[in-house]
C-alpha cells in the first residue's frame, strides 16, 4: 500500500511540472546490488542552470542519509557551454528487499527512477579487524567468455602504506582486465562498522579446463587505537574456475567464428539517402557492432555479400571498449564505400554476425535485413545512360499485338542500321589512332575516367578513407601496379596534385590532424585535367593527366 501511495505522489509531481524541461537530470548508483547494512552512493547529475537543492525527502523512508556533497563544473560540448552540478549522497538501507529509488523533481524536470536490490546481511562473524573476501560469477564459463572476479577488503582500523595484489590465474592462459574504478563504502558486521574497498576484474580464460585464481594479498601498516603501528599481511581464499570448450556452430552456420557473449547488436547508418543511389557516386555505410562480455579484438570481420552491380570498399575498422561494474562492452565500427555500378533497382545484401549466447547456451545470429534501393543514372558528363526499365506485363488484344509486332520490326531495323553505323565509325577511330601511333586501349581509359569521377565524388563528401582507396586504385590503373603509399603516388604527379595528396596523407596519419576537406584535392584534379585537355587539344592527342613533374 505504501508503494502505491509513493507512485501516486510521483505521478502527481510529473503532472504538475507539465514538461517544461529547462534542465536535464540523471540519477545513478555506484552498485545495483548491496548487502543489508552496507552503504552505497546515490548520484544526481543536473545539466543546466539550477539554484535550489534537490528534494530527496522521499529517499528517507527506506534509507538513512549518511553524507552528502555537491560539485559544479563547466563543460564544453560541441561548442556549447554547459553547467554540470552533481550531488552525491551516501545512503544506508533500513533493511533488505527490492527498491525503486523514486525520481527527484528539480527546476521543472524529473530524474529517472533507479532499481536497487538489498540482500540480507551475512550471518558469519567478522574474522578480525581486517579481512578479505573474493567471488567469481559465473563459476563455470566457456573458453574466451567473461568471468567477473570481485575483491573486497574490509577494514575496521586505520591503515597506512598498503598494497593489494591483482588476480593471478594459474592452470592456463587468461586475460585479466580491470573494471572501472575502486569503490568504497561502509558495512556493518557483528555491530562493527567496516570500510570496504571493492575492486572488480573481467577474466577471459583462453583454454578449457580447471583454472585457479590464487589468493589476493593485502599488505599494510596497521595503526592500532594505542597509536602503535606494524606491518601486516592478509590473504584471501583461492577460487576455482571451470572452463568449458567452445561449442561448434550448427551446420547452417558452418565456419562461424567463436564469439561467446551476453548480447550482440548491429546498427547501420548512411551518409546519404539509403533508399536512393546514383550510379558511380559512393555512399558511406557505417556499421556499429556492440557485444556484451568480450574484448574488442574478439569481434570478427563483418562478411558482406558482393554483387556484380554493387561494389563495397572497406575502411580500417575502429575498435573500442567500454567498462563498467557489470563487465565489458566491445564496440567495432566499420565504414564501407558503397558504389552502385548501373542504374535501375538492386538489393543491398544482408549483414550477418553469428555468435554464441552464453546465457541461453545457443548459437544466434545478429542480422541487418537486405534493403531494396533505386539507382538513378549518373549525373557526370559523358556517363552512359541507364538501360530502360522493363514495362509492366499487361494483357493485349490481337489488334494491339499486330501494332506491337510492327513497332518491333521497325525497331529491329533501326537498331541494325545504328549498329552498322557504329561499327563503321569505330573502325575509322581505330585507323586514326594507328596513324597517330597511340596504341592505348579504350577500356582501361574508360575505367580510369570512372575512378576519377568517383574520386571527385569522395572529395565532395570529405571521405578521406574512400579517397585514399580510390587514389590507390587509380594509381594501379595508371601505372600498372598499385603504389606503395600516398607519398609514392604523389612523387609521380604534378606539384599541385602532389601537395593535395600530401594534405590527405597528413590528415589520415598525422597526430591530432583536423578533419580532411576534399576541396583542395578536387580543385587540383580539375586543374590538372583542364591543363591536360588543353595540351591534348593543341597537340591533337588523347587526353592524359601529366605523369611526372
Amino acid at each position: 500500500m505504501r508503494e502505491r501511495s509513493r507512485w501516486a505522489l510521483w505521478l502527481l509531481a510529473a503532472a504538475g511540472i507539465a514538461g517544461a524541461q529547462d534542465v536535464t537530470l540523471r540519477a545513478s548508483v555506484d552498485r545495483s546490488t548491496i548487502r543489508e547494512n552496507e552503504s552505497f552512493t546515490y548520484v544526481l547529475s543536473v545539466e543546466g542552470q539550477v539554484r535550489d537543492e534537490p528534494d530527496v525527502s522521499l529517499l528517507a523512508t527506506d534509507f538513512e542519509v549518511l553524507q552528502r556533497s555537491r560539485n559544479t563544473s563547466i563543460q564544453m560540448l560541441g561548442g556549447r557551454t554547459s553547467q554540470i552540478t552533481e550531488w552525491r549522497y551516501q545512503l544506508m538501507p533500513a533493511g533488505p528487499g527490492s527498491f525503486t529509488l523514486p525520481p527527484v523533481e528539480m527546476a521543472g524536470a524529473l530524474s529517472n527512477p533507479v532499481e536497487l536490490q538489498v540482500l540480507p546481511a551475512l550471518a558469519s562473524d567478522a574474522p578480525g579487524d581486517i579481512f578479505l573476501e573474493v567471488e567469481i560469477s559465473p563459476a563455470t564459463a566457456y573458453v574466451q567468455s567473461q568471468v567477473i572476479y570481485t575483491q573486497r577488503l574490509y577494514r575496521a582500523v586505520s591503515t597506512g602504506r598498503s598494497s593489494l595484489t591483482p588476480p593471478d590465474v594459474t592452470g592456463g592462459e587468461s586475460i585479466v582486465v580491470p573494471l572501472g574504478e575502486d569503490r568504497e563504502y561502509q558495512t556493518v558486521r557483528d555491530d562493527r562498522t567496516f570500510i570496504v574497498l571493492e575492486r572488480r576484474y573481467a577474466v577471459f580464460p583462453q583454454v578449457a579446463g580447471e583454472l585457479t585464481i590464487q589468493p589476493m594479498v593485502f599488505e599494510a601498516v596497521v595503526i592500532t587505537a594505542s597509536g602503535f603501528s606494524s606491518l601486516q599481511r592478509f590473504r584471501s581464499d583461492p577460487v576455482s574456475l571451470s572452463v568449458l570448450p567452445a561449442v561448434a556452430p550448427p551446420p547452417e552456420l558452418a565456419g562461424a567464428a567463436w564469439l561467446p557473449a551476453g548480447g550482440v547488436t548491429i546498427e547501420q547508418r548512411w551518409s546519404g539517402d539509403p533508399e536512393e543511389f546514383t550510379a558511380g557516386i559512393p555512399q558511406t555505410r557505417t556499421l556499429r557492432v556492440e557485444v556484451e562480455g568480450v574484448l574488442e579484438t574478439q569481434i570478427p570481420d563483418l562478411s558482406l555479400f558482393e554483387t556484380a552491380s554493387l561494389q563495397q570498399y572497406a575502411d580500417q575498422p575502429e575498435l573500442a571498449r567500454e567498462s563498467s561494474a557489470d563487465g565489458t562492452r566491445a564496440v567495432r565500427t566499420e565504414r564501407f564505400a558503397v558504389i552502385a555500378q548501373t542504374a535501375g533497382g538492386l538489393i543491398i545484401p544482408a549483414v550477418e554476425l553469428p555468435w554464441f549466447n552464453v546465457v541461453s547456451r545457443e548459437w544466434e545470429v545478429a542480422r541487418i535485413e537486405p534493403r531494396p534501393v533505386t539507382v538513378l543514372p549518373s549525373r557526370e558528363p559523358g556517363a552512359e545512360p541507364a538501360p530502360p526499365a522493363p514495362p509492366d506485363e499487361m494483357p493485349v488484344d490481337s489488334g494491339q499485338f499486330g501494332q506491337l509486332l510492327g513497332q518491333g520490326i521497325s525497331a529491329a531495323l533501326l537498331t541494325g542500321w545504328m549498329l552498322t553505323l557504329m561499327v563503321w565509325w569505330q573502325r575509322g577511330r581505330i585507323r586514326r589512332a594507328a596513324a597517330l601511333r597511340q596504341p592505348v586501349a579504350e577500356a582501361p581509359r574508360v575505367f580510369e575516367r570512372r575512378l576519377l569521377r568517383q574520386l571527385r565524388a569522395a572529395c565532395n563528401i570529405d571521405d578521406a578513407g574512400l579517397a585514399r582507396r580510390l587514389l590507390f586504385a587509380w594509381g594501379a590503373a595508371r601505372f600498372g601496379e598499385e603504389p606503395k603509399s600516398l607519398g609514392g603516388l604523389a612523387a609521380m604527379l604534378p606539384a599541385d596534385l602532389a601537395a593535395a595528396i600530401g594534405d590527405l596523407e597528413r590528415s589520415l596519419y598525422g597526430p591530432g590532424s583536423p578533419a580532411w576537406n576534399g576541396r583542395a584535392l578536387r580543385a587540383a584534379l580539375a586543374q590538372a585535367d583542364a591543363v591536360n585537355r588543353s595540351g591534348a587539344a593543341k597537340a591533337g592527342e588523347r587526353e592524359l593527366l601529366p605523369l611526372y613533374r
